[in-house]
């Protein structure tokens, strides 16, 4: 099974109304796709997690990255795991304002991510800070 995580910032802080819309259109889109995934949201940043066919989560990715509601887009890590990690949503998510052990994703958003030695770095983190929310979001 294929997966990608990236981050990215808001152009514009998302709350209530715009981040349901935001996560309805991304569910439909991604059951229709066959891409399971976790979105994770904080103060206008971004972190997701695709799974799915690998050209199917590419143009996907790729059609992110040209979505004007957000900026500054960084891949974080793909590759290949042997199954789906949010095999039950096709977009689960969580607001981490109110999940207090955010400090990770605080990092990777804080940080000027600006070469590949940087990512490399980070990537397993991230991974690994994704898979803990297998059984806790929505």
């Amino acid at each position: 099974m294929f997966y990608l995580i990236y981050v990215s910032s808001a152009v514009n802080l998302m709350e209530g109304k715009a981040l349901q819309n935001l996560l309805e259109q991304s569910r439909e889109n991604n059951q229709r796709l066959e891409i399971t995934g976790l979105l994770l949201y904080k103060g206008g940043n971004f972190m997701q997690m695709l799974e799915g066919d690998q050209q199917t989560v590419l143009a996907l990715y790729e059609r992110i990255k040209q979505d004007e509601r957000h900026k500054g887009v960084i891949r974080i890590m793909m590759g290949l795991q042997s199954n789906r990690i949010f095999d039950q949503w096709s977009m689960g998510f969580k607001e981490m304002d109110e999940w207090g052990a955010s400090q990770t994703f605080d990092e990777f958003q804080a940080k000027k991510l600006v070469n590949r030695s940087d990512l490399n770095e980070e990537a397993q983190d991230a991974y690994k800070f994704m898979l803990q929310f297998q059984k806790k979001v929505d």
